[in-house]
């Protein structure tokens, strides 16, 4: 009998190409390799159906001052983990680096930032740096760092000691990179006295803004970095008895508002559209995270003191095509996944929500530190950087 030339029988290129869609993305790399016919059906599927939906990427530390640090990211289109180990000091150039993401219109990046220099990373991984400049001209702590268009913003930070004439707790930097110079802009508004630290705040970015809302209150404001001047601020609560509030892009100018609740002793949580223009609830008919994840994210909170009850939030992380809902304190209970609808004469609601559970040891050590990002990722990131 004939052996074949190959292992794989020859197939249609409509009925491969089919075949290699329903791939999780790592296997993506395997499957080009098997012949010139799978290569070429690879490349024809991540060209008519590219995958865009973001990852979520989490950088976690054993403690604080720990050289080794390992990456955790979950694939969406297989809802499964990569875990790869790795050491902060693998090159000079990634030694620059810090765990922790800044905030960015189509992609999260890790970032450093001191007195004397900027460093941004080329992909969310950090295998590689995209930027260096000098440091900013007023030192801060945890501040808010993101890249809004040809800008790097950098948003208040905690209390610092002996400023110089002129200098305020809520300074507000832009960096263009197109000059390579920085500049100081209006500072924080007043409503966010008191909550300068990124810790206190949640952040959204789109191509020419960065949105920003007090976690407790609900105050937002929007920062055009061209103008250097705060737009608008305007207290979003179309629930009153929301204690944590979170914000996320939710397409070209909408933002997603996150809301968690206390309802009869459960946790709630609900979503609402936000125009990004006017900083006004388009619709106020919520979405509503289904009961069983709720009860995923905050498994004892009935069982909670009313004190450590009024300190939980949601945090959310993701693109206009969706992205993830999580408990920032407990990473260990899982992640929501949230997909948004693309039809615009729908709004941008939530039309599908999914549980995923965590990392195994995610959140096992009560010293670890997680840092968390969100980003589309290429196929030659996953190789080039997790294998």
């Amino acid at each position: 009998m004939n052996q074949p030339d190959t292992f794989c029988p020859d197939l249609p290129a409509d009925m491969l190409e089919a075949m290699v869609t329903t791939l999780p993305t790592i296997d993506l790399l395997s499957a080009s390799c098997v012949s010139h016919d799978w290569l070429h059906a690879v490349r024809s599927s991540l060209h008519t159906r590219p995958r865009l939906f973001p990852w979520l990427i989490l950088r976690c530390l054993p403690h604080p001052t720990a050289s080794n640090h390992s990456i955790h990211a979950l694939d969406p289109y297989s809802r499964t983990w990569l875990s790869v180990p790795r050491r902060n000091n693998s090159t000079v150039k990634q030694s620059l680096l810090t765990p922790y993401f800044l905030h960015g219109s189509t992609r999260d990046l890790l970032y450093k930032l001191t007195f004397s220099q900027l460093v941004i990373s080329k992909d969310p991984f950090g295998s590689s740096i995209k930027m260096e400049a000098k440091g900013l001209k007023v030192w801060r702590q945890d501040p808010v760092v993101a890249e809004v268009g040809r800008w790097v913003v950098v948003v208040g930070g905690g209390f610092i000691p002996d400023l110089d004439e002129g200098e305020e707790e809520g300074a507000v930097e832009v960096y263009n990179k197109q000059t390579g110079t920085w500049e100081l802009a209006e500072p924080m508004p007043t409503k966010f006295e008191g909550s300068t630290y990124a810790t206190w705040l949640s952040v959204a970015v789109s191509d020419k803004r960065l949105y920003m809302i007090e976690k407790n209150t609900g105050w937002v404001s929007q920062f055009d970095p061209e103008c250097k001047t705060w737009v608008l601020t305007r207290r979003l609560r179309p629930d009153l008895s929301v204690l944590k509030w979170s914000i996320g892009i939710a397409g070209k100018e909408r933002l997603l508002l996150v809301g968690a609740r206390k309802e009869g002793g459960v946790m709630k949580v609900r979503t609402w559209e936000v125009d990004g223009d006017t900083l006004q609830v388009i619709s106020n008919n919520p979405e509503e995270m289904p009961t069983e994840m709720v009860d995923r994210l905050f498994p004892n909170f009935d069982s909670l003191h009313e004190d450590w009850q009024a300190v939980c939030s949601v945090e959310v992380r993701g693109t206009e095509r969706g992205g993830y809902m999580f408990d920032p304190a407990n990473m260990k209970n899982g992640v929501v996944m949230y997909q948004l609808s693309m039809e615009e004469e729908e709004g941008r609601t939530v039309w599908r929500w999914e549980w995923v559970p965590a990392p195994a040891t995610v959140g096992c050590d009560m010293m670890e530190r997680i840092s968390v990002g969100c980003s589309p990722v290429t196929l030659h990131e996953v190789a080039r950087c997790l294998l």
